[in-house]
């Protein structure tokens, strides 16, 4: 099965897209081990108490539809669809930073402009969470208006 499409493998994680041009050299599974290392060491000392903030992000971003993968790099989990939609990221050992890809969406003023879109990147604004009561109707709504405009 080509790399872009989902696995369904023991590992809460999906392989990266990326993944497809170095399948010689790493195996999926090589990289589906190394995501679980790789989240487990994100959330590793004084960070670990935002593993919780993390987890339901996680369930967030995986519940807005089965072509949702996530696939963990060092330093962030980004979800993608066709492309990224979403990151999460343990920015301070008491706050996540939930990205999200809105172009030039007029947003309110607590989503922050990240700069992103002057800089060409994908993820143009952010969350800032804090706690799982900040996971609220209004981070639901705009993380599914982002993974909306990923088709």
């Amino acid at each position: 099965m080509p790399a872009t499409k989902k696995r369904r493998t023991s590992s809460s994680y999906d392989v990266h897209p990326s993944l497809a041009t170095h399948q010689k050299t790493l195996a999926p599974e090589t990289y589906l081990k190394q995501a679980e290392e790789y989240v487990e060491e994100m959330y590793a000392g004084a960070k670990e108490p935002l593993r919780p903030i993390f987890e339901e992000l996680l369930a967030l971003g995986r519940s807005l539809g089965n072509d949702v993968r996530v696939c963990p790099c060092k330093t962030i989990v980004p979800l993608y669809r066709k492309h990224v939609f979403a990151q999460i990221k343990p920015t301070t050992r008491t706050r996540i930073d939930l990205g999200l890809a809105l172009k030039d969406t007029t947003v309110p003023k607590r989503l922050i402009d990240t700069g992103g879109l002057a800089k060409k990147d994908r993820i143009t604004h952010r969350i800032e969470i804090k706690s799982l009561k900040d996971i609220d109707a209004e981070v639901k709504k705009w993380i599914k208006f982002a993974y909306g405009m990923d088709r």
